[in-house]
């Protein structure tokens, strides 16, 4: 269930991001790290609580939590917190999805801010439209 004002605290944390975080660093300010702090404004709890600074040590989280990639690791978390999946073409604003890439990763997480996805990338913040995703999960 969302929790009252969740969309200020969800606007806190994407100007946070934008603004007060810095550069892109693996473990402190990444994609899923942006996605957790994204859902937790919303439902008011920490899905994800994993401490990682390499690719290594994140891909022993995976192995760990049974999950071959961030793909995986989103799914079992959505299915652990009972976020069910839904059309792109329904999502709104709070909802998480799933862009598939050609990163380290094979895809990258963000959350629907409207017609658009807004990702924490390498490259920095950005928005794709939303029917570039392949997957996504209502967060109530």
């Amino acid at each position: 269930m969302r929790v009252d004002n969740w969309e200020s605290k969800l606007n806190a944390v994407i100007h946070d991001t934008i603004h007060n975080k810095g550069d892109y660093v693996l473990g402190k300010n990444d994609c899923g790290l942006f996605v957790v702090a994204c859902i937790e404004s919303i439902i008011g709890k920490k899905v994800f609580d994993g401490k990682y600074k390499t690719f290594n040590q994140l891909k022993k989280i995976f192995k760990q939590l049974k999950s071959k990639d961030l793909l995986g690791l989103a799914l079992n978390i959505a299915k652990e917190h009972n976020f069910k999946t839904i059309d792109i073409s329904r999502v709104q604003r709070g909802d998480i999805l799933y862009y598939i890439d050609k990163t380290d990763l094979d895809g990258t997480l963000g959350v629907c801010i409207g017609s658009t996805t807004m990702f924490n990338w390498k490259k920095g913040v950005s928005l794709m439209s939303n029917d570039k995703c392949k997957i996504a999960w209502r967060i109530e």
